[in-house]
């Protein structure tokens, strides 16, 4: 529900199998889920109720809570559904004739349309906009600040969003049985609102997440996906009871690299790219460091978040592609990452929207401004792009092009990033004879050893991760080949511990 034109894309029907073949399975879909139901020894209830207090469930326990809970930011529903709750509002109240005056009563779900006291609710953002679980700063213009586990904080605000978020995670943790089970499904990319959900699940709840699973809910053609990256993936999360213990931060992280790893390559060989796929990793980084009850080696939350749970899921994905841990600058493994999960046009370079920047920056932990110093991101018409080669069916002016634009001297012998080595072997490998490269990689090995070691891992990847019409996969088999025309070993002779 965002306020906008609308259009219905889905219904539970297979044109290709037909009614025939497809609706027994319709029926026979709907016949299990009636016999579930009406096989339960519990009741079928449909209640309305404040997930930060559950007051009309009494003493019960359950064994399973599902919840969908708010985005952070993503969408004020109490504003926008309004215009549709006067129309409900009409269809499940009754109406009475008092005096010749038609008023509205009680019928259905009265406590969505009426207070405690029997009167109408006008409209419903003026009551249920203070106590929504979301982040919208406009609110606190209207509705001022409010008093929330012992603070004052306003309306709308992040403050506000988390510590309601909070209080229902405490709630429902309540209601769960010692066994019990609570999922979650969760889909933002920022770590803002991350640090939200584990502030509220794990911190304040004390609950540990034990599986994570992404699915795909939303349709990649929507309206709000055009023209943009988007995450069309929610992360299903699953919480229990028992966190206990405490390890320290540095082997969390890699025991998160090392197991999410082979998630993240069962992602991959799935399809999954972008920001679908770096969400989708988190979830699992998440599951081990939210283990124990405490990290060691973590300032904060933010700190543990920013400078771990992501820079792991990074690690992750990286170590998937190549089957070892990496050892990396961030700049090298930022082009990398940026290189194999982002998607571009055939003659154009990637592009890099806002929500992916920030992503593989904080996952890699290189600065933004070093990036664009270093030129390995560059802006063109107020976007960030990856300064890369581009298609061309001549290869060399496609990388003479990005040494330009980068003012890097292939003659030279120093350089100030592994990216602009690497893009100096492609070009010598297409450019200059076997017995003059091999001289001019010696040079550059005598002043900038490390940096070669590091643009020859990163080709090791390109030659196997990216599609073959990539230009740079190209240049990467040429730079092997040259290796090999002379070493009898390809680039081993540098990648041997």
């Amino acid at each position: 529900m965002r306020g906008i034109a609308m259009m219905w894309n889905w219904c539970e029907f297979e044109p290709v199998l037909g009614t025939k073949t497809f609706l027994p399975y319709a029926i026979d879909g709907l016949s299990y889920l009636v016999s579930a139901v009406s096989g339960s020894p519990s009741r079928v209830r449909v209640l309305l109720d404040d997930a930060t207090t559950l007051s009309k469930l009494g003493g019960e326990k359950f064994d399973l809570i599902v919840t969908d809970p708010p985005y952070r930011d993503d969408v004020p529903y109490a504003e926008l559904s309004d215009f549709y709750y006067v129309w409900l509002k009409r269809v499940l109240s009754d109406v009475v004739d008092l005096g010749g005056v038609l008023v509205r009563k009680p019928g259905f779900i009265s406590e969505a349309f009426f207070d405690e006291y029997g009167s109408e609710i006008e409209v419903q953002w003026k009551v249920f906009a203070p106590r929504e679980i979301s982040e919208n700063e406009g609110r606190s213009e209207v509705f001022g600040l409010i008093s929330i586990g012992g603070r004052r904080v306003p309306v709308g605000s992040f403050d506000h969003f988390k510590q309601l978020l909070s209080e229902s995670f405490k709630t429902m943790t309540s209601r769960l049985s010692d066994s019990g089970v609570l999922v979650t499904y969760y889909a933002h990319t920022t770590p803002e609102a991350w640090e939200a959900l584990l502030e509220a699940g794990w911190v304040n709840a004390g609950l540990k997440i034990t599986a994570t699973h992404a699915l795909l809910t939303e349709s990649p053609q929507r309206v709000t996906a055009r023209g943009a990256t988007t995450l069309d993936m929610s992360i299903v999360v699953v919480w229990k009871k028992s966190v206990v213990g405490e390890a320290l931060v540095d082997e969390v992280y890699a025991k998160a690299v090392e197991v999410c790893s082979e998630i993240a390559d069962k992602y991959r060989r799935a399809g999954y790219t972008g920001v679908n796929l770096f969400v989708s990793v988190l979830g699992c980084v998440l599951s081990q460091f939210t283990q124990y009850r405490r990290v060691i080696g973590t300032r904060s939350l933010e700190d543990m978040v920013k400078n771990y749970v992501y820079p792991a899921t990074a690690g992750a994905i990286a170590k998937s592609l190549t089957g070892v841990e990496v050892k990396l600058s961030p700049y090298s493994q930022f082009y990398m990452l940026a290189k194999v999960l982002v998607d571009r046009g055939r003659r154009t370079r990637r592009r890099l929207d806002s929500t992916t920047l920030v992503i593989l920056s904080i996952g890699t932990r290189a600065e933004i401004s070093h990036l664009n110093a270093l030129r390995v991101v560059g802006k063109v018409d107020d976007e960030w792009v990856l300064l890369e080669p581009v298609f061309s069916r001549d290869i060399r002016a496609s990388i003479e092009e990005v040494l330009r634009e980068k003012n890097v001297n292939p003659q030279v012998s120093s350089f100030r990033s592994p990216i602009d080595v690497l893009h100096v072997l492609e070009y010598l490998a297409i450019t200059e004879k076997s017995d003059v490269f091999k001289k001019r990689v010696e040079e550059i090995k005598s002043k900038s050893g490390l940096l070669v070691d590091e643009a020859i891992a990163v080709m090791r990847v390109f030659k196997e991760a990216l599609p073959e019409e990539d230009v740079e996969r190209r240049l990467a088999e040429k730079v092997i080949e040259s290796f090999r025309a002379y070493t009898g070993t390809g680039l081993t002779m540098f990648t041997r511990k």
